[in-house]
C-alpha cells in the first residue's frame, strides 16, 4: 500500500471512529495491516487503540507492525511486552523481557516488571530476586516494596528492617509511587501484629491516593439506580424469545472486591471443561453499544433496530479474542453489578453467581489493598460504606428479579464446607462433577490479581474474622453503613 493510499484509510478510520461503528473501524485497521502500510510509529496509536476496543487480534498484528518499522527494536519489543501483560498473556511477556537488555525501559523498570509477571507466573523466588535488583536501582521505590511486601510475610524478614530503612527515599517520589510504600508499609505493621501502625500506614497511602482520584457518590449512586431501572416483571422472559444464539460460554462472578470472587474463579478454571478468565472489562463494550445499562437503553436500543443477537455476538467476539477454542470462561470484571441486567437479557445461558462476604471484613479488606486499576471509593471509609450499600441493593433487586438463575455464595460457608459449596458451583454452571475443582490449590494457571498467592494455597478460614484487630479505626465505615439509606431505591 503505498502513502497516499494509506492516507484515505486512515481518513475512513477516523470517520468510523467519530461515528462509534465499531466493524467500520475494524475494517479499516485490517485494511492498513493487509495492505502493510507505512505507517511507522503510527502502528502503536492503532495497536492502542484495538486494544483499548477489545479486538486483541488486531492490536498484537499492529504492534508487529510497529516492531518491524522501529529503528530501536529493543524499545519496541518492550512495547509489545507491555501489550501482553495488558492482554493476560504473562508468560509470554516475561519470556520476551528476559531476551530484551536489562536497561529497557530501565534498569529499575525493566526488574519491575520481571518480578511481577513471574510473582503472576507463581515463581516467588525469582519474582524476590527481581523485585529486589529493582529496588538496588530505585531505593524506596513504592511499586516494587508494594509487590515484594504482597508476597511475602515480613514478620521476621529481614526486608521488614529494609523497608523501614528506605523511608527517606520513598517520602522523595511522587504521590502515587509514595502511595504504594505506604501500602507496602501497612503490610508491614500487620505482619508484625501492630494494629494502630497498620492502619495509620494504610490510611496515609488512602488518602494520597484519593488526593489523586477524583469521586462522585452523587454519579455512583445514579450510576446503581440507572443499573435498577427499566426492568418491570417479564423482562427477561421476553428478551430470552428474542434469543438465538448459545451464550453459555461465559460464566459471571461478580460481587465487592475481595469478596471471594478469586477463589470461587479458581475453583471453576481448576475444570477441565473451563480456561483461565479474570476481570476481562468486555460487558462495558455491550454497554456502549446499547447506549446505558437501563432496561429503557435497551429497549431503545432494540427499537432503533438493534438486536439481542449483535450484542451477544459482540460479547462472544470480544470473549474470543482472549480465549480461543470453546472452552468455558470465568469473567469476574469488577461492577458487573451495574451491567446485570444486560448480561441477564443478551446472554440468557451465562450462570450468574454473587460473592458476599461479612461486611466489616470486606471493608477492612477493600481499605488495605492497592487496586492496580484504582477504586476510588476504596480510599474512605465513609464512600466504602455507601458503595457497600448500594451493592447490598443491587444485589437484593437482581435476585429478585432473577431469581435461581442467580446464584448468592456466602465467603464463610464455602471456605467452611467447600465440598458441598463446589457441587453447588458446578451444579449451577451445568459443569460435570471433576475432582479438580474440589482441589484448585493444585491448579497451575496465572492470576492477576490481588488473591494471586492465596489462591494457591488450599482453601482455608484465613479470611474469616481479618478485620477483628482493627474494629476500632473502622467505626466511621460501621457508623455509615449502618445508617438508613435512601440514596437509591429500585423501581
Amino acid at each position: 500500500m503505498s502513502s497516499a493510499a494509506a492516507q484515505i484509510v486512515l481518513t475512513e478510520l477516523k470517520t468510523a471512529l467519530h461515528r462509534r461503528d465499531r466493524a467500520a473501524t475494524n475494517r479499516a485497521v485490517t485494511a492498513l495491516l493487509d495492505g502493510a502500510a507505512p505507517l511507522g510509529e503510527q502502528w502503536r496509536s492503532i495497536s492502542r487503540l484495538m486494544q483499548v476496543s477489545g479486538e486483541l487480534t488486531l492490536a498484537h498484528r499492529a504492534i508487529d507492525c510497529f516492531v518491524a518499522s522501529a529503528a530501536d527494536k529493543s524499545a519496541a519489543r518492550y512495547a509489545k511486552v507491555v501489550l501482553l501483560t495488558q492482554s493476560n498473556r504473562i508468560r509470554e511477556a516475561h519470556d520476551l523481557l528476559a531476551t530484551l537488555p536489562t536497561h529497557v525501559p530501565d534498569p529499575a523498570g525493566h526488574a519491575y516488571v520481571l518480578g511481577n509477571t513471574a510473582m503472576t507466573l507463581g515463581d516467588v523466588t525469582q519474582a524476590r530476586a527481581h523485585l529486589q535488583t529493582a529496588l538496588k536501582h530505585r531505593p524506596g521505590w513504592g511499586p516494587a516494596w508494594l509487590s515484594l511486601a504482597t508476597m511475602v510475610n515480613l514478620a521476621q524478614d529481614p526486608l521488614g528492617d529494609r523497608l523501614l530503612a528506605e523511608a527517606p527515599a520513598a517520602e522523595r517520589q511522587g504521590p502515587a509511587d509514595l502511595a504504594r510504600y505506604c501500602y507496602a508499609l501497612g503490610k508491614l505493621h500487620a505482619d508484625r501484629g501492630d494494629p494502630a501502625a497498620t492502619f495509620a500506614a494504610y490510611a496515609r497511602g488512602a488518602q494520597l491516593l484519593k488526593s489523586q482520584t477524583p469521586y462522585s457518590r452523587n454519579g455512583n449512586a445514579a450510576n446503581a439506580q440507572s443499573a435498577m431501572t427499566g426492568y418491570p416483571d417479564g423482562f427477561f422472559d421476553r428478551m430470552r424469545a428474542q434469543q438465538t444464539r448459545d451464550t453459555s460460554r461465559p460464566i459471571f462472578v461478580t460481587g465487592l472486591p475481595r469478596s471471594g470472587t478469586t477463589l470461587v474463579e479458581h475453583i471453576l478454571a481448576s475444570h477441565s471443561d473451563v480456561v483461565d478468565g479474570g476481570e476481562l472489562n468486555i460487558v462495558q463494550h455491550v454497554a456502549v453499544a446499547v447506549g446505558g445499562v437501563s432496561g429503557e437503553a435497551l429497549e431503545q436500543y432494540m427499537a432503533g433496530g438493534g438486536t439481542l443477537d449483535t450484542l451477544s455476538d459482540l460479547y462472544l467476539h470480544l470473549l474470543a479474542e482472549r480465549f480461543s477454542g470453546t472452552g468455558r470462561v470465568v469473567d469476574k470484571t469488577i461492577d458487573v453489578s451495574r451491567c446485570l441486567g444486560l448480561i441477564a437479557a443478551a446472554l440468557p445461558d451465562a450462570p450468574l453467581i454473587w460473592m458476599r462476604r461479612d461486611p466489616l471484613d470486606s471493608a477492612w479488606s477493600c481499605f488495605r489493598t492497592f487496586f492496580i486499576h484504582g477504586v476510588a471509593w476504596s480510599y474512605d471509609l465513609a464512600e466504602i460504606a455507601d458503595h457497600f450499600r448500594l451493592e447490598d441493593q443491587l444485589m437484593a433487586f437482581w435476585k429478585a428479579q432473577l431469581g435461581d438463575r442467580l446464584l448468592i455464595v456466602p465467603y464463610r460457608a464455602l471456605v467452611e464446607d467447600p465440598a458441598t459449596w463446589t457441587a453447588r458451583l458446578l451444579a449451577h454452571c451445568g459443569l460435570p462433577e471433576e475432582a479438580g475443582a474440589y482441589t484448585p490449590h493444585l491448579t497451575e494457571r496465572t492470576v492477576a490479581t490481588a488473591s494471586s498467592l492465596q489462591v494457591r494455597r488450599p482453601i482455608n478460614r484465613d479470611g474469616l474474622g481479618v478485620a477483628e484487630p482493627y474494629r476500632a479505626y473502622l467505626q466511621p465505615f460501621v457508623d455509615a453503613y449502618d445508617r438508613e439509606n435512601d440514596t437509591v431505591r429500585p423501581r
